[in-house]
């Protein structure tokens, strides 16, 4: 290739080659023709040998870097990573590739670091390493669980990417729309203004320029000199602590936080709250926790436990392939259970919180090893249960069981979130509806009693109920409870969170007047709030757009809700969109369902295949063992969608997910509707059945203790 000699120096500094290194040209082409022909490694030799007649130079440097963490070994990077470094130490180039070698080893810290030396050091146009390091940077902040910094540095590159790139949107959209990832990590990072009354305006406004540049780090710096004259300034703490977090350090991102929640509190309660339920987040403290154990008590006689567990009700079978059970060289258990506190009553009716099955722990019976006698091992979690799991093992199993052995600690749990979570065994004849009534009930009692009953290390290690009417404790208790709310909202519990503030002492989140509030700055997590009756038709369907991309459950019902129900946008909008996304949001399997008929319908009416609703309808029924609805619609969906390219693979997925079909793609003996039919060893515990199928998560078991399924229901486009 023809090198322009009136381009910059392709080694990261403003100068033209023809006045920095016309001589190398031949080289440089002959490099560039080989690295085009996928050639590296005979590159990388031409390269070292213009090093040797420039050894200084930062041209054949830059070149020997390149190509040493494209094919080289890591002595060997690391080597010409150092070279670049000493001697150009203000080259941004040497310090993007740093960057990008330090994010690809795992170490996220040191490479935002690097980067914003780069950027630093960076003159108006960015060389294309330190664009490619901000990609790099931002996935292993993602690895590193730093959702804030993560997002900003993709954003950033996002910013300046070039069309053919939207490598870096996608991974910013697939953060956005994850329903695992709390509302607050995923807001966008923005800072305050200079107050009108600031009197230093000229510096905070270079700061604020220095920010909008990506240099983080440099405008830190800045509002830090600012901040040592107006430490209590909420406009600064608050820039702060964006700046903070968009770096990765969160430490200090949690103390300016709570210093902005402490000088925003009387002017914006809301705004305090907010800041501190991200301080929590942030935090890395799981407060006090139980210990998950496993407990071996030797068996004396291995048959006659066996029976005593066989005709005890509480003993109640885990439905579970025990050779997948088998440790190493160690065999399988003979056979597992689960252990509950009373018997799984024959019936649903009369069923209530107080009288349900609780699942106490699961048993492992082992037979006797070469150097191990029998036993039996009891998982459990240590808390004020376990006492009770202990003795009920021996109530069962009376003198065939000896003394306990020495525990093995599995994990642990921390308290508060054990508080939210149980196991259940319910009556295979319970019906969705009661189930969910059910849940819906213990769950209230959970967050009313439970949960404020436990200290928590975001409340200085006081109780809710410690901590209700202390007003210097007000602010975090009020963000505990909103952390607690957006969880809740993203699994969908059905619960009034006013209840629970009311109970608290705490002021309630009421309805937004959208004409009173501005919209576009409006806080995401704030979105659900807004009355949509308050919204004209333009603006209705722009915050239904950022509930769907910020993946606001809550918001996401209710304009959907408002858009199909406006008469005025008829015609207008994709209706079988906006009941899917309901659907997916319900939180409601008999809803949910109601809801995929209405796009099938919607989507007729719009001269549409309804053949992908009607496929997630399938996954839906399947999840709940609908045998009839499932092999109505599978005969539906393979007599007249299978030429749908958007249908007959996910189809085809669905159905070997679900042992319809083999590997082979061959019918087993599995009927649509799944499964045996419903027996004790079949029936899952805890009010749950698994997760509803996704392409994202073809396997989705059973849903933790107590909670909804936390897997997202198959939607159009997310194959």
């Amino acid at each position: 290739m023809s090198i322009d000699p009136y381009s910059n120096s392709p080694c990261g500094t403003d100068k033209k080659i023809k006045f920095y290194c016309a001589e190398m040209i031949p080289d440089l082409e002959k490099i560039e023709r080989m690295v085009a022909g996928d050639q590296r490694v005979a590159a990388l030799e031409v390269a070292q040998k213009l090093l040797e007649r420039y050894p200084d130079h930062s041209v054949p440097l830059f070149y020997v870097a390149v190509l040493q963490m494209q094919v080289g070994t890591e002595e060997k990077i690391v080597e010409a990573l150092a070279a670049f470094l000493s001697k150009h130490p203000d080259n941004p180039a040497a310090h993007a590739l740093n960057a990008s070698y330090l994010a690809a080893g795992g170490q996220a810290s040191e490479a935002v670091e690097e980067l914003q030396t780069a950027l630093e050091l960076s003159p108006q146009q960015l060389h294309f390493t330190v664009y490619e390091a901000m990609g790099a940077v931002g996935q292993a902040l993602l690895m590193d669980s730093k959702i804030p910094a993560a997002r900003a540095h993709l954003m950033l590159q996002s910013s300046i990417a070039p069309e053919d790139d939207d490598m870096a949107m996608q991974l910013l959209m697939r953060i956005n729309s994850s329903r695992e990832l709390p509302s607050l990590l995923k807001t966008d990072p923005t800072l305050a203004e200079c107050p009108s009354d600031f009197p230093k305006k000229e510096e905070f406004e270079a700061a604020l320029v220095e920010a909008g540049g990506g240099r983080w780090r440099k405008a830190v710096s800045l509002f830090e000199q600012l901040k040592s004259a107006a430490p209590r300034n909420a406009a600064l703490l608050e820039n702060l602590a964006v700046l903070s977090s968009t770096l990765g350090r969160n430490e200090a991102a949690i103390g300016y936080l709570h210093s902005y929640a402490a000088a925003a509190e009387r002017g914006d309660f809301e705004a305090a709250v907010e800041a501190e339920a991200l301080a929590q987040l942030l935090s890395e403290d799981p407060g006090p926790q139980y210990d998950m154990v496993n407990v071996p008590l030797a068996v004396a006689d291995l048959e006659a436990l066996l029976e005593k567990l066989r005709v005890d009700d509480r003993a109640n079978l885990l439905p579970i392939d025990l050779s997948q059970l088998a440790d190493g060289d160690n065999p399988p258990p003979k056979i597992a259970y689960w252990l509950l506190d009373r018997t799984v009553p024959e019936s649903a009716e009369g069923l209530t919180v107080e009288n349900a099955p609780n699942v106490l722990g699961e048993m492992l019976v082992f037979g006797k090893e070469t150097d191990r006698d029998a036993r039996l091992e009891l998982s459990t979690i240590k808390n004020d249960k376990f006492d009770e799991a202990i003795a009920t093992v021996r109530d069962i199993c009376g003198d065939m069981v000896g003394a306990a052995g020495e525990e093995k600690k599995l994990g642990e749990i921390p308290m508060a979130e054990s508080s939210l979570t149980w196991s259940w065994r319910l009556p295979d004849s319970i019906s969705a509806a009661q189930k969910q009534a059910l849940t819906n009930e213990r769950r209230r009692q959970a967050l009313l009693e439970s949960w404020t009953a436990q200290p928590q290390p975001a409340l200085d290690g006081k109780t809710a109920q410690e901590a209700a009417g202390d007003t210097s404790m007000r602010v975090k208790l009020a963000a505990a409870v909103l952390v607690l709310e957006k969880a809740g909202q993203a699994q969908q519990w059905k619960f009034d969170f006013n209840e629970l503030r009311q109970k608290l002492q705490l002021p309630t989140l009421d309805r937004l007047d959208g004409t009173q509030v501005d919209i576009d700055s409006l806080p995401s997590i704030r979105l659900s709030r807004v009355d949509p009756a308050t919204l004209d038709d333009a603006v209705l369907v722009k915050v239904y757009g950022r509930s769907v991309i910020s993946a606001e459950r809550g918001a996401i019902r209710v304009f959907a809700e408002a858009l199909l129900a406006r008469e005025s946008l008829a015609g207008q909008i994709d209706k079988g969109e906006l009941y899917g996304q309901l659907a997916r949001n319900c939180g409601d399997s008999d809803r949910a369902i109601e809801y995929l008929q209405q796009a099938q319908v919607a989507a007729v009416s719009e001269g549409k295949s309804p053949g992908m609703w009607k496929l997630a309808e399938l996954g839906l029924r399947l999840e709940r063992r609908d045998a009839v609805e499932s092999q109505a619609l599978l005969n539906d969906l393979t007599r007249n969608h299978m030429q749908e390219p958007e249908v007959a693979r996910p189809l085809m997925q669905l159905l070997y997910q679900f042992g319809i079909i083999g590997a082979d793609g061959r019918p087993t003996n599995m009927p649509p509707g799944g499964a045996p039919a419903p027996g004790p060893a079949a029936a899952p515990p805890a009010g749950g059945g698994g997760g509803l199928w996704t392409p994202d998560n073809p396997s989705a078991g059973p849903a933790p203790a107590g909670e909804e399924p936390k897997s997202k229901l198959w939607m159009p486009g997310m194959d």
